[in-house]
């Protein structure tokens, strides 16, 4: 489904969605102040901070009880009951038009101006506006008036929000000849309260079990898990069931590396080969030699294959036929992590080194320097890199400048897998806890200590939860979405 997204420019939007607050906060502070407000106060609308109370009352949805004649605003009337009205003075009927048209002019016309700004419009200016207002302005503009509200619980308002959050997506079915009905404020709500989750720590937790060895590699999806292991195998294990439906052997060593797509599964292992494996027979269907000591990571994509091993060596292959493309040498150290993106490849390695590559060519363009110790692990995604290192540290880094943005320090040993997006970033390290980060600012927002009972392999996390694999021979599932309906979610 497209978005659509306004052609103003980034400043001009800026301007106007200052100018926009300060109109709503306005108009608003004439109802607080000068009107009585309608049935529903602004307060119902208050949980969308961290509140850890009720995530349920995150929306309030319900229309305003009131009048189909009620006014948004209206005077406030003597308290007391038993006082009568005095009989007005017979006035002429210019007079009685007089002193309504003077009243008017007086105040009240000004409050009507900024109350009904937006009910005055053609309702496709009135919806452009809505694209720039943030959450809270959006939610104190339900209790300006019934018109307002209206506009406010719009579902195409709510798609805007949604799609305004940094790190939410949603997975939605695929469009037919019928527009999709997708309540939008609903899957809002779900969201919101998945997030009160990650930021709360409130999780299930759940082991696989299965191996006979350390647990090394994980890849899942939404509906299996695959796991590689020191015991020589591969399995496969059902998200939903929790119980393992296929393994599979033919590595002649531990099973350090995998990466899965919907056609082919390709694995590393101790044993120095490759296997590219049928993901419809579960066969292997070539094997590739060429490294001298183990294959320590590896990534594809569709036309190529990059592994990187204990030899110090980065290697190339078609995809498709198995060729040897590359090799590309300058690391001191094994070389224990590989990504690539966009033709670029980037390798961390043993000699505390990161390395940035041109694929076509095989030629350095970059080394980032910066960790005291060997690297374990690095992710890139074009235009960041994130590694994790022997110092205990992880570092953000800028991939094109090769400038050191971030130093995150909390882990007490050596940081051995990470995994991020544009929200978050999720580590497992040696001391045994998994910790999640806010990647905007650096911060460790959740600390899983109690999850592993040894040293943690490797971690992957979705919208809805974290899957890591350890040294004692477990795999945890950490569910953050118990209770929530999270079909929508990716």
């Amino acid at each position: 489904m497209k978005i659509p997204t306004p052609s103003t420019s980034a400043s001009s939007s800026s301007s106007l969605k200052a100018k926009f607050r300060t109109y709503f906060s306005r108009a608003s502070s004439y109802t607080t102040s000068n009107y009585q407000p309608l049935s529903h106060p602004a307060s119902n609308f208050s949980s969308f901070d961290d509140d850890e109370n009720d995530e349920n009352d995150v929306l309030m949805i319900d229309a305003p009880h009131c009048d189909e004649h009620e006014h948004a605003t209206s005077f406030n009337a003597s308290s007391s009951s038993s006082n009568k009205r005095p009989k007005p003075k017979e006035m002429s009927p210019e007079r009685i038009d007089e002193g309504f048209f003077q009243k008017l002019i007086s105040e009240p016309e000004e409050i009507s101006r900024k109350i009904d700004f937006l009910s005055s419009l053609p309702i496709e200016i009135a919806a452009y506006i809505m694209q720039f207002v943030d959450l809270p302005t959006l939610i104190n503009m339900c209790s300006v008036s019934k018109t307002w509200y209206s506009m406010a619980m719009d579902n195409e308002t709510w798609k805007e929000q949604f799609h305004r959050r940094q790190g939410w997506h949603a997975r939605l079915p695929p469009s037919g000849p019928a527009p999709l009905d997708i309540n939008w404020k609903y899957i809002y709500r779900q969201r919101y309260a998945l997030d009160k989750r990650w930021k709360q720590g409130l999780v299930d937790k759940i082991y696989l079990e299965g191996h006979t060895d350390s647990v090394y590699c994980i890849q899942f999806d939404e509906e299996k898990i695959v796991t590689g292991s020191r015991d020589r195998s591969i399995k496969f294990w059902d998200i939903g069931t929790k119980s393992c439906i296929r393994t599979l052997t033919g590595h002649d060593a531990s099973v350090l590396c995998l990466q899965y797509d919907e056609e082919r599964m390709i694995s590393g292992s101790s044993d120095t080969t490759i296997i590219i494996w049928s993901m419809q027979t579960f066969t292997p269907l070539r094997r590739l030699r060429g490294h001298i000591a183990g294959v320590l990571d590896i990534c594809f994509d569709t036309k190529h294959i990059v592994s990187c091993s204990k030899d110090m060596y980065i290697k190339i292959w078609n995809l498709h036929s198995g060729e040897l493309i590359r090799t590309l040498s300058g690391h001191r150290g094994p070389v224990n992590a590989v990504q690539m993106k966009n033709g670029k490849i980037v390798s961390a390695s043993g000699d505390a080194l990161i390395k940035l590559w041109d694929m076509e060519t095989g030629v350095c363009l970059r080394e980032y320097t910066g960790h005291r110790r060997g690297l374990a692990c690095v992710q890139y995604d074009g235009k960041r890199i994130v590694s994790g290192s022997n110092d205990h540290t992880i570092k953000i880094w800028d991939a094109e400048t090769g400038h050191c943005i971030m130093t995150m320090q909390e882990h007490t040993d050596l940081v051995r897998t990470l995994h991020f997006n544009d929200e978050r970033i999720v580590s497992g390290s040696y001391d045994q806890s998994i910790r999640v980060w806010d990647i905007k600012t650096g911060a460790c927002i959740l600390n899983v200590e109690s999850g592993h009972s040894s040293w943690v392999f490797d971690v992957q996390f979705s919208a809805t939860k974290i899957v890591s694999t350890s040294q004692d021979q477990k795999i945890l599932i950490i569910d953050f979405s118990d209770g929530i309906d999270t079909r929508c979610f990716s």
